[in-house]
């Protein structure tokens, strides 16, 4: 099973080294005829007459203020490794409408609001390293990520920041949702990378939110090859069927097609269960039970 999932992660890699993939991380890239609202992720940052940081400075702008990105430009700059390019953009300021350009890596790459309080993510660097894993090495790229909640006067409450292996994971989606029943939590706000191709993973990441701080929650992801494998992880909260007090129960399945000759595919499937102790502020693993492996069959 690992064999199979690092050649399928090599071979994306090498064929993502051809481009820039950072940009995919902001939905604009993907522009429709009326442009894309967003969001300022960056404390403050500076609007220019032109794509190019030598250009007249128009203006400035500040976390939480509005945008909307008229086009994506094919002049790009490295900061702290990002290599992003350049959007134009329309914004209000005293009441009058006005357009610049924007260095891409301003912009939060999601927002979400809940009642009083907006979440963002930014992507904020990128830097390489080796990775070992078992009997084998590899050049990974890593992301420094944050989470910042801000207020309606988009004043910051709180700022988590963090660095994850993202591999071809460009893919960007947020949500703020439910507590489900976790002890003095007011909500969740989860984040996903995910990719398009097979082998490639879809990570989600989760931060329980108090009104004051983000708090870790443990994290979870989804990978298959159909036909191949596939790899699957699930949570149960509290409240919903089948939770616990104070539980967080994470069910992961580890399956391998051990026929891949035959009409319908014999997935020799691995089943754990793990079970986090939730205290308000922490999670804690407290058991893990596996099942013996079993045969599922799919047409």
């Amino acid at each position: 099973m690992k064999k199979i999932i690092f050649l399928l992660l090599f071979t994306n890699l090498i064929l993502s080294q051809e481009i820039a993939s950072e940009n995919y991380f902001w939905e604009f890239n993907y522009m429709n005829e009326n442009g894309i609202e967003a969001v300022i992720g960056a404390k403050n940052c500076y609007i220019r007459q032109d794509a190019t940081s030598n250009s007249q400075l128009l203006d400035s702008l500040q976390i939480g203020d509005k945008i909307k990105v008229i086009k994506n430009t094919t002049e790009n700059l490295n900061i702290k490794g990002l290599n992003l390019s350049w959007v134009e953009i329309e914004y209000s300021k005293n009441n009058q409408i006005k357009t610049g350009f924007l260095w891409k890596g301003f912009i939060a790459v999601g927002n979400t609001t809940k009642g009083n309080t907006t979440f963002l993510t930014t992507i904020d660097s990128k830097y390489s390293k080796k990775v070992q894993r078992d009997d084998y090495e590899y050049e990974g790229d890593f992301y420094r990520i944050s989470v910042k909640a801000i207020n309606s006067e988009n004043q910051i409450i709180s700022e988590k920041s963090f660095s994850k292996e993202l591999s071809e994971s460009h893919f960007f989606q947020n949500s703020a949702i439910s507590s489900w029943g976790l002890k003095d939590l007011n909500s969740i706000y989860r984040i996903s990378f995910s990719g398009e191709a097979c082998g490639i993973p879809t990570l989600y990441y989760y931060f329980g939110w108090n009104e004051k701080e983000f708090l870790e929650l443990p994290e979870k992801y989804d990978m298959g090859d159909a036909g191949v494998f596939y790899h699957s992880e699930e949570f149960i909260f509290p409240k919903e069927k089948g939770g616990q007090t104070n539980t967080i129960i994470k069910t992961i399945k580890e399956a391998e097609n051990t026929d891949e000759n035959s009409n319908t595919y014999d997935f020799l499937v691995t089943k754990t269960t793990e079970y986090y102790s939730w205290d308000g502020k922490n999670f804690k693993l407290i058991n893990t039970k596996k099942l013996k492996p079993y045969i599922e069959k799919e047409n």
